[in-house]
């Protein structure tokens, strides 16, 4: 074989390849996302707001996340500050938190999730209930969904 004809095969299976597209990652169904985002909360509040594990906030939110909390304004350093109190005085509570869905809607790589949170807490064998009304708004970058802003609102003791 000459060597042009090799040139002209090279050249033909460089320009194969080079249009060859790898093949799209499945797209995230909305109803994968939501539970997906359900998750990251799942997650939050068993780390950070039961587990007092500041070092998890920043696997779970933003770096610019804001959070509502029954009128005030917290951010990642208020969380992180309340963790290492909570820490301090421990009671020794055991705090379970479970989510029911309102609603949820998704745009692209932002959603937001509207959710009741019920929290049981148990020692011993003292229970209580508690109970918020919460909704979240989440980003998703890469292929990582992080919470950017959530809005607590405490519910009457039943």
């Amino acid at each position: 074989m000459n060597y042009s004809k090799v040139l002209v095969l090279l050249a033909v299976v460089f320009t194969f390849f080079s249009c060859v597209k790898e093949p799209e990652k499945p797209q995230q169904t909305d109803e994968e996302a939501y539970v997906a985002v359900e998750a990251v909360v799942q997650g939050l509040f068993d780390e950070v707001w039961a587990g007092y594990d500041e070092n998890a906030i920043t696997k779970y939110q933003t770096d610019d996340f804001l959070l509502l909390e029954h009128g005030e304004v917290w951010n990642n350093d208020t969380i992180a500050n309340w963790c290492k109190e909570a820490q301090t005085r421990n009671s020794g509570y055991e705090r379970i938190n479970n989510f029911e869905r309102i609603d949820a809607r998704r745009n692209g790589d932002k959603l937001w999730l509207a959710y009741h949170n019920y929290g049981t807490f148990k020692k011993d064998t003292i229970q209580f209930e508690r109970g918020w009304l919460e909704s979240v708004v989440a980003v998703k970058k890469d292929t990582i969904w992080k919470l950017e802003l959530m809005h607590s609102t405490r519910q009457p003791i039943k």
